[in-house]
């Protein structure tokens, strides 16, 4: 499977028969999310449909049964029993004759007449079968009136009654914030239920993004209602993916904002081939491959006695800004552990470095801002980062590229949300007090500071990439400190603003953060290729919240790269084969490599990976 990085994805919200629709849309190159708004039950009031059934035991010449949906006859028959098809096929031998709308609705009843539009094309197909006959119309308690009207009009006698309910779900799907955010590229609607369901829980959102509507009644309810409409017509699956993939593959959904008109150049591994057929990059791909793929957050750093040579009387950001120090420091878990990427060594806090904050990291704090930003005024005076500034971290990655040969670079930047926090609070901080004051009395200084931050970041990103990297990882480490709902307004969308503004030079893009099992379908929705998963949840889990779509990376425990080997050898097969649920599946921690982890168990952690089947 592949999924598309440049297209938000499609939003399904049927309660039922998804699947369908789901695979249509991947195999035309398109991302998914299946998020049911609506549940289907038998109707509570009952007797209608019982009334109407004990019709069915006589009826015969003369009569037609019209069946409007595939969800008509189980329902009715969770209502009167299985005997109902007994009694339907007693009625078809006296001479009932049978009519439906779509072959999905005919499956399993040998239906006389065929329709393929709505209940007005149907009624008037049987009207020139019988000029007069009974109509007998098991159908949904909200069903559209067309069907019975045209028929009564004709002076058939029409019999109906509701057999199933439609209701909307309770509380709030998971996509509503994406929907309101306009992270979800569309939606396809194939009812007026749906159509209803999508407004009252995504309210004005669900003007924001294209409404894909498939046939006249359903096209007639989001109209009314106000959505942005593209007509489908009737048809299978694969015909109304083909209709959504040509619209949506037009220039005006692709992601915008490019901040320079650079590209990646010729040369770049990526576009050579020496890097896109590495394992790293077809599982990010959604590609799974037979060894499994791993690298370690962190893994160039204080593990390692090379890197605390190599480094004794540097300071960390200086460090990070000498390229040929910066490049070996990244190649060096390479050659020691045999990992399937590298990683720039570099801090979260080196763009704002560079743009001319006075930030450092300062031994056992972290990354201290001598000058805070927190006021407007701050945030004003605030200098834009160039790409020039980036210059000695793309050389270092032009370096280290240079020696990995097939093996990728991964290039790096913090989240826009973990990177504000460092310069509101001054240095690290457990409850963030600043940061969330700012929030809640002054969110325009708010969005304004993750907006430089934002642009500062993709401009860091961008020069990576031109580098030589083959993917990049957003973290968002503070991530999980947020609510989902605070999530969605404070950092999602400058989260997003990041991801877009590398979009276009389709690489894969990772995100991740720590104690983000309530936020990962939000943080997909951003605009990730993968998703980075923490070690609260499994990832079978929360591949489950992609409907198994999405490549995932991740998640062993770091705590226990101290314990025992059985412990961790136990973990990292348990991890290997809960990601197996997702397209794709890179090895990775649930956060960074501990500076006491002995690098003799990293190594034979990654042959032990390197064993097994993925």
């Amino acid at each position: 499977m592949t999924t598309s990085g440049l297209i938000k994805p499609v939003l399904l919200i049927r309660p039922d028969h998804n699947q369908n629709d789901a695979a249509a849309l991947k195999n035309a190159g398109l991302s998914v999310l299946v998020d049911p708004y609506l549940i289907i039950h038998p109707s509570e009031d009952d007797a209608p449909a019982r009334r109407l059934f004990e019709t069915l035991k006589t009826a015969g010449e003369g009569d037609w049964l019209a069946i409007t949906s595939p969800r008509t006859m189980p329902n009715w028959a969770q209502i009167v029993g299985e005997k109902l098809y007994d009694v339907l096929d007693s009625a078809r031998v006296r001479g009932l004759k049978v009519a439906a709308v779509g072959q999905r609705s005919a499956s399993g009843l040998n239906a006389d007449v065929i329709g393929n539009r709505d209940g007005t094309a149907l009624a008037e197909m049987m009207i020139a079968e019988n000029e007069t006959a009974r109509a007998l119309i098991p159908q949904s308690a909200i069903a559209r009136k067309e069907l019975g009207e045209v028929l009564e009009s004709a002076g058939w006698q029409v019999d109906k009654a509701p057999v199933y309910e439609t209701s909307i779900i309770a509380g709030e799907p998971i996509s509503a914030g994406a929907v309101r955010c306009g992270n979800i590229s569309s939606v396809l609607l194939r009812s007026p239920s749906a159509v209803e369901a999508l407004c009252k829980l995504t309210g004005a959102g669900a003007t924001k993004i294209k409404a894909f509507a498939v046939g006249p009644t359903t096209q007639a309810a989001a109209k009314e209602a106000g959505l942005d409409v593209v007509d489908v017509e009737l048809g299978n699956a694969t015909s109304v993916a083909k209709t959504i993939a040509a619209e949506l593959k037009k220039p005006a959904f692709e992601f915008k904002g490019i901040p320079d008109s650079d590209q990646l150049p010729a040369y770049h591994p990526m576009l050579t081939g020496l890097t896109s057929e590495s394992a790293l990059i077809r599982n990010y791909r959604g590609n799974r491959t037979a060894r499994p793929a791993v690298w370690f957050m962190r893994q160039a750093g204080r593990s390692l006695p090379e890197y605390r040579a190599l480094r004794e009387g540097t300071d960390m950001l200086e460090s990070c800004l000498d390229p040929e120090l910066a490049a070996e420091i990244t190649l060096q878990p390479v050659r020691r552990h045999g990992l399937d990427a590298a990683i720039l060594f570099s801090d979260i806090v080196v763009p704002a470095r560079l743009a001319g904050l006075p930030v450092h990291i300062e031994p056992g704090v972290g990354p201290v801002c001598d000058t805070p930003i927190r006021s407007a005024e701050d945030v004003a005076a605030l200098k834009e980062l160039t790409p020039e500034q980036v210059e000695p971290v793309s050389r270092a990655a032009q370096i280290a590229v240079g020696e990995l040969n097939t093996t990728p670079l991964i290039g790096f930047a913090g989240a826009p949300f973990t990177v504000a926090s460092y310069l509101i609070e001054g240095k690290p901080s457990r409850n963030l007090p600043l940061t969330r004051k700012m929030m809640s009395e002054d969110p325009e200084t708010w969005h304004r500071l993750l907006d430089w931050v934002a642009r500062c970041t993709v401009t860091f990103l961008r020069e990576q990439a031109k580098a030589g990297a083959s993917a990049l990882q957003l973290f968002d480490s503070w991530a999980g400190r947020l609510a989902p709902h605070e999530y969605r307004e404070f950092s999602k969308p400058h989260s997003a603003q990041v991801l877009k503004g590398v979009a276009d030079l389709g690489l894969p893009r990772v995100h991740f953060g720590t104690q983000t099992r309530d936020l990962l379908v939000d943080m997909y929705e951003a605009g990730a290729d993968v998703v980075g998963v923490s070690h609260d949840i499994g990832l079978d889990e929360a591949s489950k919240l992609f409907d198994n779509s999405v490549p995932l990376q991740g998640n062993i425990n770091p705590v226990l790269l101290a314990g025992s080997w059985p412990q961790l050898s136990a973990e990292a097969a348990d991890v290997i084969e809960r990601g197996k649920r997702a397209p794709g599946h890179v090895v990775n921690l649930g956060h960074g490599v501990d500076k006491n982890t002995d690098p003799r168990v990293l190594t034979r952690l990654v042959e032990f990976i390197h064993g097994r089947q993925s």
